[in-house]
């Protein structure tokens, strides 16, 4: 008796998963986003999903993405006629604080999605034009520059926006964080289409990460305690250069790291201060019965939020 439950529960689970109703034929069925905001006077949207749907997207090919999680490219393609977005450009996030454009994207792995490079970011400069994140807990960014009207987003998870490798062995990558990268690549497009005297502060919008409380790193940890500590002392470095900023490091020895003040201190240091971030944690948030919102790779390794950002 319990066997045939568990198969009926995975027969609607699967259904829900291929995003299709039952009745077949009628349009396709998408979860509802966690939240949708215009922001920068309306030039950026940013869209949110969270649990229980799958938006694990990871493949090189529609085939490879389907044959990891069906159903998915069918609710992409949905996903992209509902919001209106004429391309999306998807980088495969990498940890390496590179920014890429659209020209560094050729694979169309769907209609209008592209793929094909290795980033952490990518610039936005066409309407309807938006960067697709899947990810559980690492942090997503939006740096908007009014006086280009282009966008960067950003997966800015932890290595993202620490060069661990530099700290762990030397081997220093060419921007430590991937929002000095983004501003870099911001400057030189301005500068390119001779904007640099129309100058107006970049703004900036923080989505979906994980909040210091689960995110630990202690330094005591048998494997990884002597890398944990030499992260946490450079970031105590980093927050005494701006002690009037939230601090990044909230409990020393357990390693707790405040994503969305590392990234606020790295904004600072880039002269923005017109930053607003979303209320949530993707690790401990919930909806009014209690059912998590989102997906934490403190939870499950395999399946993924996805953050839409959006040029408008």
């Amino acid at each position: 008796m319990l066997d045939f439950f568990k198969k009926i529960g995975y027969s609607f689970s699967s259904a829900f998963q291929r995003g299709r109703r039952p009745t077949g034929g009628k349009r396709m069925h998408i979860p509802e986003p966690v939240y949708v905001r215009d922001l920068f006077g309306g030039k950026v949207t940013v869209i949110v999903f969270g649990a229980p749907f799958n938006w694990n997207y990871a493949g090189a090919s529609r085939e490879e993405m389907e044959a990891k999680n069906p159903g998915i490219t069918a609710v992409l393609e949905e996903v992209m006629r509902k919001y209106e977005i004429k391309r999306a450009l998807v980088p495969k996030p990498a940890f390496n604080a590179k920014v890429v454009t659209a020209e560094n994207l050729p694979n169309e792995l769907l209609p209008n999605f592209f793929r094909g490079a290795d980033a952490d970011g990518v610039i936005l400069e066409k309407s309807g034009d938006a960067y697709f994140l899947a990810s559980a807990d690492c942090l997503a960014t939006a740096i908007f520059d009014p006086q280009i009207d282009d966008v960067a987003a950003l997966h800015s998870g932890r290595n993202a926006l620490v060069d661990r490798a530099y700290l762990d062995n030397g081997d220093r990558r060419t921007h430590e964080t991937v929002i000095d990268a983004a501003c870099d690549a911001l400057d030189e497009i301005a500068y390119n289409k001779e904007s640099l005297a129309d100058h107006r502060p970049r703004q900036v919008f923080l989505a979906a990460g994980i909040r210091p409380e689960s995110f630990d790193h202690p330094i005591h940890d048998e494997k990884y305690g002597e890398a944990n500590q030499r992260m946490i002392d450079h970031l105590i470095d980093m927050q005494a250069k701006r002690e009037y900023l939230p601090p990044i490091i909230i409990d020393h020895e357990a390693g707790k790291i405040d994503l969305f003040a590392l990234a606020r201190h790295q904004l600072d240091a880039q002269d923005i201060t017109d930053i607003r971030e979303d209320a949530f944690d993707t690790a401990t948030s919930t909806d009014a019965e209690g059912n998590f919102l989102f997906h934490s790779n403190r939870r499950d390794k395999v399946r993924r939020n996805l953050v839409i950002i959006k040029l408008n």
